[in-house]
């Protein structure tokens, strides 16, 4: 049978009670084995009631602990129907317990920046009666890993952007090479340089790697646009007046159009903060304030091996522009000083213009439509000055530019005109305006006008610029001639500078056309006026006029008269005035300058 392992001799002589400890190995080994076996059995025994005794109070305690684990899973059901209960009188009382402690669970996981960013946009959206749905997205885990990290002082070792980058460059690289590339020997004793280089150049991609790491953790912002107000479109009643129980209860902003999804990440090493929108042209953030297009970065401190131009690859898609950084700027502590309430009201700023540029894209879009089909009729709400005869000059031509640079050097010289900062992403288009001579037996060819325009990513607080340029110039243009001198000022004149006049007559600007192109970029106060919010539709309207009037007081088109003072204008052509910009006269319904 199996072999019983029994307590050592010496162990049993101290172990063993009285009446076994009687009998002696050397008087008697069959009744001392015996006695050894008994306490043995003995302590089995006895180990066996307490074991079966601890296996009842584990039974008995696992029993307890169901029941215990029973309630305490009927008590979350509890809370949560109590949370819920308690949800209508949160709002009604404008108390909102439970979202906050919902957002305050991860909100100790953000970088500063982001944690700014994100107590800012909680006070906007608890102040401003505004739907604002705020929501911490990324990598909980690695972003608990890295706040333990920096508890205890090391860093993670994850790959960063530009690690991967590079991996996948010398994967290729490798790849091209092929398995049967020699590897680079540097002579006796190359092997351990090139292991000390190696080293050297692992420990310079550790830091830099962690310099341009983004932290896992991102704020998204969802929203709605704020709906443009009927009375600003120029959409009221048929009475011409707004009801005042129309407008929005309790002051709320009225909203409207599809949500938007504002979203924040942050180079924790340089403390910057970048923004995007997520699944909307990048371009709708560009420039939403003055001098602000993205394309440098702002004014930060930049840990050691990090470029500015590496940050900024880092952080795409998403851009740091400088309104993100003072969203994350640090947080007044104590009273707020007058000086300090600017940058708490930023975050409203931001959403207003991110709001106004969405609703300008929108008739932007409206607008290319319309040119599209060659239409430059202006859309309600604007209400342009009209002549009271109709334009004779037409679009005939509308064309997006993807290269601008493939556009004569005349050209693109004008479109440099504007600074560099507010041509990032600029959109380009040429329209073809032409006018046919009418009432003419000559068969005169149309007179044709190319027109550039500029589209700004601030379009429409930046105003469309144009430049003008003949395709088809008029007869006096084409034949190099401009108007002669009256007879009785020809003696006053030197016959070398009549000339030379001569001489250069193809070379000399033409006025008219310079005038033409100071009226469509007119002041913004001028288009606000007349063409708001459809500026694009009002210039080109604007250019068809001006051609009109242009041929119009040149004797060209068919115009009963080739007098200054024709059927669209009072145009001076001598004088003080000549220069002035049009503008119209209801008493004579005619464009005149001496107005």
């Amino acid at each position: 049978g199996p072999r019983i392992e029994l307590l050592p001799e010496s162990e049993f002589a101290a172990a063993a009670p009285e009446e076994l400890r009687g009998t002696s190995k050397a008087a008697d080994p069959h009744q001392f084995h015996l006695n050894r076996l008994e306490l043995e059995r003995r302590q089995r025994e006895s180990l066996c009631g307490e074991r079966d005794a601890r296996a009842a109070e584990r039974t008995a305690a696992a029993e307890r602990n169901a029941e215990k684990r029973a309630f305490l899973e009927g008590l979350q059901a509890q809370l949560a129907s109590l949370t819920t209960l308690s949800l209508p009188l949160q709002r009604l009382l404008e108390q909102k317990h439970t979202q906050r402690w919902n957002e305050r669970r991860t909100l100790h996981l953000l970088a500063p920046p982001l944690r700014a960013l994100y107590v800012r946009a909680v006070a906007y959206r608890d102040t401003a009666a505004r739907h604002l749905e705020l929501s911490i997205v990324g990598n909980l885990a690695e972003a608990e890993a890295l706040a333990e990290a920096a508890g205890a002082g090391t860093a993670l070792a994850s790959p960063s952007p530009r690690r991967a980058k590079r991996q996948r460059v010398s994967s290729a690289a490798s790849a091209e090479e092929g398995p049967g590339a020699a590897p680079a020997s540097g002579g006796a004793g190359g092997g351990g340089a090139k292991e000390a280089d190696e080293k050297e150049e692992g420990d310079e991609e550790a830091e830099e790697d962690e310099a341009s790491r983004l932290h896992p953790l991102r704020v998204r912002v969802t929203f709605r646009p704020a709906a443009r107000e009927a009375a600003g479109r120029g959409e009221a009643d048929g009475d011409g007046e707004a009801e005042e129980g129309e407008a929005a209860d309790d002051g709320e902003v009225a909203e409207g159009g599809a949500e938007l999804q504002l979203q924040f990440c942050c180079l924790a090493s340089a403390g910057l903060l970048a923004a995007q929108l997520i699944d909307r042209p990048s371009s709708l953030l560009v420039n939403l304030f003055d001098l602000d297009s993205g394309a440098d970065l702002p004014p930060a401190t930049l840990p050691s091996g990090l470029a500015p131009d590496e940050a900024i690859v880092a952080l795409l898609p998403s851009v740091p522009f400088r309104w993100a950084q003072e969203l994350g700027s640090d947080l007044p502590s104590g009273a707020v000083s007058a000086h300090a309430l600017p940058a708490l009201r930023r975050f409203e700023q931001v959403i207003d213009a991110i709001s106004a540029r969405v609703s300008a894209r929108a008739d932007l879009a409206t607008e290319l439509q319309h040119l599209e089909q060659r239409r430059t009729a202006p859309l309600p709400p604007a209400q342009p000055l009209m002549p009271p005869a109709p334009l004779v000059s037409a679009l005939t031509a509308w064309t997006e530019v993807a290269d601008p640079t493939e556009l004569p050097p005349a050209t693109v010289a004008a479109l440099a005109r504007a600074p560099a900062w507010r041509r990032v992403a600029e959109r380009v288009f040429t329209a073809t305006l032409e006018r046919t001579p009418a009432g003419t037996a000559s068969g005169a060819p149309p007179v044709r006008l190319s027109a550039t325009l500029q589209l700004f990513a601030d379009y429409p607080r930046a105003r469309p610029a144009v430049s003008l340029s003949w395709l088809s110039p008029p007869a006096r243009v084409a034949a190099g001639t401009t108007r002669a001198l009256p007879p009785t000022l020809l003696p006053l004149a030197s016959p070398a500078a009549l000339r030379l006049a001569e001489r250069h007559a193809g070379e000399a600007a033409d006025n008219q056309l310079l005038q033409m192109e100071a009226e469509l970029n007119a002041p913004a106060a001028e288009v606000d006026r007349q063409g708001a919010p459809y500026h694009l539709l009002w210039v080109l309207h604007r250019a068809k006029m001006l051609l009109d009037v242009y041929l119009e007081t040149e004797g060209v088109g068919g115009g009963a008269t080739a007098a200054v003072c024709g059927t669209l204008c009072n145009r001076r052509v001598r004088g003080r005035d000549r220069r002035k910009p049009f503008h119209f006269s209801k008493t004579t319904s005619q464009f005149d300058q001496a107005i």
